[in-house]
């Protein structure tokens, strides 16, 4: 029953929605009205556009080899528009490997030893920290960088030419992997052979605008950037971003239609599962706000296996960045917009499908206590993984776990599961980015 103070706040919301979509409210629109209302959703706005010259550059430099130390990999390569800008894989195949997406082996190639993460909607200002465990952090209202890089970070950066370029944290993100031996510097190169970051940055730069790539590139960055006499790698990170920011926005989905005022956006199924979602599933807890995350870092308990390459095949997340223990085995909270084309899920892609992911969050300790290596396919690979079974740390793992129902499992029935299954699948998939990929089982 719906108590009379709700009336008014009914008639705008729903009565009014009703007549723009056609729809008649049902007993499902009213419980969801409590809820948008108490949690402030609302639909993702768009951010201004981009310009094109930007973006075509942009996309050019995605796709380009030139970037790599050997020449063999390309941003795409891992963050494949086909692939849910991923490369569908636990762990990327930096340079040296053969093939894209899910065809990709490693053969010679190394290994990244975090989940490729997609990268729809990264384009907007708030959200600040970059990587699984942050470590590319760029202050929205300052413009300030935090980075492995010192000369990028602080008020008065050594490298203040490249950092005054960055309009978002992408932006920066997107010069890392070029400075990275096992995703796309490699070994034995001109760029590999730099003695400094800075001077790898510099090598690439070189090659564009100087060597093989100058026939193309010096026209398409004077377009980008008109009226600017020198380019540096900022140029470059911001017209990747840019491209990122114009090609992968995220927001015409079921959720968003429903949100703004289209009842009949979902389905049923969809809305009982958004239900679960922010209530028995306990997951607006982390997955809040317009983007469906909070950008916090937070441990769940996820299974731990890598590479034996690895000194110590376990990941130790945010702790690697700030030494601080109450960081341990914490992780970005990721968006949620199309997560039913980004699969394998979790920083190091341990579940295969969102069937697993669910199961996991109904009983972490469970789950994590029967986790087996066999449910992962790392047929790609020839380096060996090993999972960590260490008693002591799993609980840690466990215990470090923020919110108290979700470390004692949140414990949904097998309507409520389907359900959310369903939200999680189709209840935020933009189906133009579907592109016949299959929705799995």
């Amino acid at each position: 029953m719906v108590g009379k103070s709700n009336i008014l706040f009914l008639f705008l919301f729903l009565a009014l929605n009703s007549f723009n979509s056609g729809a008649v409210p049902n007993e499902l629109d009213l419980r969801l009205e409590k809820i948008i209302r108490d949690n402030q959703l609302s639909p993702l706005k768009k951010l201004e556009d981009i310009p094109q010259p930007l973006s075509f550059l942009g996309g050019n430099l995605f796709a380009e080899t030139l970037l790599s130390g050997p020449k063999d990999i390309s941003c795409m390569t891992c963050h494949h528009p086909m692939n849910g800008t991923g490369d569908s894989l636990p762990f990327p195949i930096g340079t040296g490997g053969v093939g894209m997406g899910r065809g990709r082996i490693q053969q010679s190639g190394l290994l990244s030893h975090r989940n490729s993460q997609p990268l729809y909607n990264l384009g907007y200002p708030e959200i600040e920290h970059m990587f699984w465990d942050g470590r590319v952090y760029r202050n929205s209202v300052t413009g300030e960088l935090s980075t492995p890089v010192e000369s990028l970070n602080g008020s008065d950066p050594q490298l203040i030419e490249v950092t005054k370029v960055f309009k978002s944290s992408v932006s920066v993100q997107a010069i890392f992997p070029l400075i990275n031996d096992a995703e796309m510097r490699g070994k034995d190169n001109d760029i590999a052979d730099a003695k400094t970051d800075e001077e790898s940055w510099e090598a690439i730069m070189k090659r564009l605008l100087e060597g093989e790539g100058k026939n193309k590139y010096r026209e398409l960055f004077k377009k980008a950037y008109p009226g600017t006499k020198k380019f540096n790698i900022g140029h470059v990170g911001q017209a990747i971003g840019a491209f990122i920011q114009d090609q992968f926005y995220v927001a015409d989905t079921p959720y968003d239609r429903y949100l703004a005022g289209d009842l009949d956006a979902m389905t049923d199924s969809e809305k009982r599962g958004l239900i679960a979602f922010t209530e028995r599933g306990k997951c607006m807890q982390c997955h809040n706000g317009p983007h469906l995350s909070n950008f916090l870092f937070k441990t769940v308990a996820t299974p731990q296996f890598n590479s034996t390459v690895l000194k110590e095949p376990y990941d130790q997340g945010r702790y690697e960045v700030t030494k601080q223990k109450r960081d341990l085995f914490k992780f970005k909270t990721p968006a949620l917009r199309n997560l039913a084309l980004t699969a394998p899920y979790m920083h190091n892609g341990a579940f295969a499908t969102i069937e697993e992911a669910v199961d996991h969050y109904n009983d972490p300790k469970e789950q994590l206590e029967a986790f087996s290596l066999e449910r992962v396919d790392l047929s790609a690979y020839t380096d060996e993984f090993v999972l960590d079974r260490d008693s002591r740390r799993n609980k840690l793992r466990v215990n470090l776990i923020s919110i108290g129902e979700v470390r004692r499992g949140i414990n949904l029935t097998p309507e409520e599961r389907l359900d959310l299954i369903q939200f999680l699948k189709t209840g935020l998939l933009d189906y133009r980015f579907q592109r016949g990929r299959s929705l799995g089982p």
